[in-house]
């Protein structure tokens, strides 16, 4: 969509497309941690996240470490997709559980970790 003759439809097209990417990305590392019950976190689950964090560094956050969070707060959400938003912020709040694991320094602190994942993972509805 080039041009509209429709004020903002354009914009709006954009805001939509880019809301939609993030959620597929966000979501692909929900599904791979569901596949095993949030246990294991390298694998697929760690190829999705860095998909989501590579798209991420694109848009937000080229020069620095990126986050699955990052430029969240600022996405337009249009009229109508309420619901993707929160659907993204539920998976973003699974990508940075995930992403804490890895920084795990002890057995203790990855099991804490991969007991937040489990249970936000569970109670993941979309």
């Amino acid at each position: 969509m080039v041009a509209s003759s429709q004020a903002g439809a354009v914009e709006r097209y954009e805001a939509i497309d880019l809301l939609e990417q993030r959620t597929v990305l966000a979501t692909a590392v929900v599904r791979e941690l569901q596949k095993f019950g949030g246990e294991n976190i390298y694998g697929r689950p760690t190829a999705a996240l860095n998909l989501l964090r590579g798209w991420v560094g694109k848009r937000y956050e080229a020069k620095v470490e990126t986050h699955a969070r990052d430029g969240l707060a600022s996405m337009v959400v249009p009229d109508g997709y309420e619901d993707t938003m929160a659907e993204l912020k539920a998976a973003t709040d699974i990508c940075e559980a995930l992403a804490m694991a890895w920084t795990a320094d002890t057995r203790r602190e990855l099991e804490g970790d991969l007991a937040a994942i489990r249970s936000l993972v569970a109670s993941y509805v979309w």
